[in-house]
């Protein structure tokens, strides 16, 4: 140990019930993974960690039931301990239920190759990526029948001179197909199959398709498999068809019809309340309608997806008068625009093993128990795949861009490891083997990619905390972390535990009797489990230090008068009538650490010096190095990063420099301008000093009854990690 590094660990951590930090953690675990007890009381932490571990070790095979026991009280363990962080889906719908659950509720990233998937895993939560390819787009939506939605003037939800009845369309539509809406995500999917399916035949343009919506439940009635949230009724998706059918005939190309089917789509979900649809859309540079791409989204259209121009080593050498004005669309769209968008996805980067892709040219790659496309939807799931058989690069990312699926269509399921809260670096290698084989368990579950998940076997092990863990270990900042040589020690415990994750994968695989996983190591935006811990999210560093956290309700809403009589900051806003905001004095983890002017906060680290803390995070911890420094087989995902510069500081010229120079080196990054939000009169967080942060603390009085903080939306958003790659 050096005379730099003595005295370390700074903070000594030791296995314990961890609680949640109070605050901001609370408030996010409330609105997002905690259950409530017949009484309403909230579960503890350590609860969560049970119903999770139980769940998970209730899907091991009969041959390994021996390890139940010793596998559920490791990962309680450490998920109690929060030195492992199972994603949200799994803290969400984690319990003794779980191996009868379908697995795309704990899937957090997936692709799809039509529309009819894409929107049955959005409805399971899953974010979507697709390719929208010219070649890819075997559906002419000009072909879809004539659609009319109808409901049973008994519904609940029913307005009379809104809705066509079911007895008006029986005598109106003498000769018509007629679709009876199953009251499931799966029946909600079918109904779009069945659309989809019949423009693809190409003989139904002018026939009449009824589709019904009797037997879905009613707004606001609970759906068990969330929890009892309340349900959206019929109408979010009856409006989306009829958005989704206006498409017929408006003159646009497969590709750009897709875009807008699939947007509708997504707005069914965001509507429905319980989650955003978090999209990507690709496109192959050499594609006739790549300027078109480019530009779709300009003037606010088609929001829903994060677009992005798959690119490969020919574009970057730009030979080509197409690649060049192909690069310079890009780039004049993402900074004029003050989007990022699109963005690039280096596809020649991303890592593909097409052993076994040719046995889903039967077009059956897409079942399960739960849902299976009909007869006739296969052979438009086999044309799909024979397109995509023929492609040079069959892979794109997840929303987010941290793992690398198949276009057709794939999962990863995904985890956090928190070396921070470990003991010592034995305890975060064992987290690490901990999170893959629970993981690998995941992947034996029932999903719609069966063939697809047995074949790739894919997981993403990330970590988050990573900066907290290099000061409280190592005693390293940021700017110590990008001098490799100097941080060398650092780097060598993240490629151990990179080369521990190899090691527990196969060995494991052959354990369960398996596929080895072709990918495995991944970092996350990990935007919301690690604001559990108020850690420092994913790759990123922290956006500021202190802060007030704005939550807005209604101004007649009686906790407002409860946080006011205890001393938090109130104002009410002019721009939303009837709102108030309160201020919630929020202090990150890493604020606490006694960094002092080592600390370095998104803002105030270069572009320069955020692409090489990239580009040593693919070397250690995605493609990983031997115990000589050599490097790994590359079977590592990607790093989800958003690295974000000021406009106002950065000319176009320089901004065209840098994204030249470093984007080629790297497997994805997201740049995007910074907002200044100055001007808004509600900000979700204001930044603060610190004598400005402990003022407001000090005016606050706290008791026994104190109440639990809030957070609203605005809070939850991928702010960091979930933009365009």
């Amino acid at each position: 140990m050096t005379a730099a590094t003595t005295g370390l660990p700074k903070r000594k951590m030791k296995f314990t019930e961890r609680r949640l930090t109070k605050g901001l953690g609370e408030a996010v675990a409330k609105r997002t993974y905690l259950r409530t007890d017949e009484n309403g009381n909230l579960e503890p932490w350590s609860d969560v960690a049970k119903r999770v571990a139980l769940g998970n070790v209730s899907l091991l095979p009969k041959k390994l039931a021996k390890d139940k026991d010793s596998e559920y009280e490791l990962m309680r363990k450490h998920i109690a301990n929060a030195s492992l962080l199972m994603s949200g889906r799994h803290l969400q719908h984690g319990d003794a239920t779980q191996p009868k659950r379908n697995m795309e509720v704990f899937t957090n990233c997936s692709t799809a190759s039509s529309s009819f998937l894409l929107f049955y895993l959005l409805l399971n939560g899953s974010g979507v990526g697709r390719s929208y390819d010219d070649d890819l787009m075997v559906v002419d939506w000009d072909n879809m029948p004539i659609i009319r939605c109808v409901l049973d003037d008994k519904h609940p939800d029913f307005i009379w001179g809104d809705d066509e009845s079911v007895n008006d369309a029986r005598h109106k539509y003498a000769k018509s197909y007629w679709y009876e809406v199953p009251d499931t995500r799966e029946g909600w999917a079918e109904a779009i199959e069945k659309i989809e399916t019949m423009a693809f035949e190409k003989k139904y343009a002018n026939d009449i398709l009824i589709i019904d919506f009797s037997k879905v439940r009613a707004k606001g009635s609970p759906i068990h498999g969330m929890q009892n949230r309340p349900a959206s009724g019929p109408r979010p998706l009856i409006k989306s068809i009829q958005k989704l059918a206006t498409v017929k005939n408006a003159g646009l190309e497969p590709w750009k019809q897709t875009m807008f089917v699939d947007h509708y789509l997504s707005e069914c979900v965001l509507v429905g309340g319980a989650r955003r649809a978090a999209r990507i859309a690709t496109k192959t540079w050499t594609d006739a309608g790549i300027f078109d791409f480019i530009s779709i989204k300009k003037g606010g259209f088609l929001w829903s997806a994060n677009n992005s121009v798959a690119v490969d080593e020919k574009f970057w050498k730009q030979k080509t008068k197409h690649s060049q004005k192909v690069l310079d669309a890009v780039l004049h769209a993402s900074y004029y625009d003050r989007t990022g968008e699109p963005g690039f996805v280096n596809q020649h980067k991303l890592v593909q093993n097409d052993e076994g892709f040719d046995g889903y040219l039967d077009g059956k790659y897409a079942e399960s128990e739960r849902y299976k496309p009909a007869k006739k939807t296969e052979a438009m799931l086999s044309t799909i795949a024979k397109k995509a058989n023929a492609k040079y690069y069959t892979q794109i990312p997840n929303p987010c861009g941290e793992i690398t699926l198949n276009m057709l269509g794939g999962y990863c399921v995904i985890a956090d490891v928190v070396p921070y809260f470990a003991p010592n670096i034995d305890d975060a290698e064992e987290a690490f083997r901990v999170a893959v084989r629970a993981l690998m368990r995941v992947n034996t579950m029932d999903c719609l990619y069966t063939r697809e998940v047995k074949r790739t076997n894919r997981i993403g092990i990330g970590m988050t905390g990573i900066h907290e863990y290099a000061w409280n270990a190592f005693g390293y900042g940021f700017r110590d972390l990008i001098n490799e040589k100097k941080s060398q020690d650092f780097w060598n415990a993240i490629a151990r535990f990179k080369r521990a994750v190899d090691d527990e994968a196969r060995t494991y695989a052959v354990k369960l009797g398996v596929n080895v996983p072709h990918t495995n190591t991944t970092i996350k935006p990990s935007g919301t489990v690690s604001k559990l811990f108020s850690l420092s999210e994913g790759a990123h560093l922290p956006a500021m230090r202190e802060y007030l956290r704005w939550v807005q309700f209604r101004s007649d809403d009686p906790m407002v008068k409860k946080y006011e009589k205890k001393g938090y900051p109130i104002k009410e806003l002019k721009s939303y009538h009837g709102t108030t905001a309160v201020g919630f004095p929020t202090q990150p983890e890493i604020c606490k650490l006694g960094m002092n002017g080592e600390l370095v906060t998104a803002s105030e680290a270069t572009p320069e010096e955020q692409y090489k803390w990239l580009m040593l995070l693919e070397k250690y911890w995605i493609v990983g190095v031997d115990e000589n420094g050599q490097p790994l087989e590359d079977i590592g995902n990607q790093v989800s990063y958003t690295l974000k510069y000021d406009p106002s500081k950065v000319s176009f010229k320089k901004f065209t420099a840098m994204v030249k120079k470093y984007q080629p080196l790297i497997k994805t990054c997201s740049v995007m301008p910074k907002i200044d939000e100055t001007a808004y009169e509600y900000q979700p967080e204001q930044p603060m000093t610190t004598v400005e942060f402990m003022n407001v603390v000090r005016e606050i009085a706290e008791d026994e009854n104190d109440v639990m903080e809030d957070i609203d939306l605005d809070h939850l958003k991928c702010d960091t990690g979930a933009c365009p790659i």
